[in-house]
């Protein structure tokens, strides 16, 4: 199984997303989004390329009714248990806060900060995709690509190429 993350689009639609970024969306098994969308038309031209897209409401998607866009959502793929949560505050202690979100979580996916990273704290895996539209903190935006296979997992950060 091979499933898309994005965080941090900051974009209604579609078109402001990399092209890198819908070729993978067109072939992955699913589309995690995990917020700062800026309203749901981004969400729904997803869909329209990827039926299997999850997304949740970031910080800066308070126009969004919370029965269109949950604050988190807890999903099972190939067995494991993935909590997907933008996060907010300060990003010091920002994965220990979602910790306790996330009861029996194997992998925790979160954004906010816009900084990619995949590492383990504790017993739980974390990932942020960073931002393919407006990372802060490389001259490339980022996503993440997550494998799961056979009750294992394993992510990578890629850089945007164009």
């Amino acid at each position: 199984m091979r499933i898309l993350i994005i965080s941090d689009t900051h974009s209604d639609s579609i078109e402001k997303l990399p092209a890198e970024v819908l070729n993978e969306a067109k072939g992955a098994d699913a589309v995690l989004h995990a917020g700062d969308i800026i309203g749901l038309g981004l969400v729904n031209e997803l869909k329209k390329i990827n039926p299997s897209t999850y997304a949740v409401k970031g910080n800066m998607d308070s126009m969004v009714a919370e029965e269109l866009l949950p604050t988190k959502r807890q999903l099972i793929f190939g067995g494991i248990t993935v909590g997907l949560m933008h996060g907010d505050g300060s990003p010091f202690g920002l994965e220990n806060r979602l910790l306790y979100e996330f009861d029996g979580a194997d992998i925790i996916i979160y954004g906010h900060t816009h900084k990619p990273f995949w590492g383990k704290i504790g017993d739980v895996y974390f990932l942020n995709p960073g931002s393919p539209t407006a990372n802060r903190y490389q001259p490339q935006g980022t996503y993440a690509l997550l494998f799961i296979e056979n009750g294992r997992f394993r992510a990578e950060i890629k850089q945007i190429q164009e």
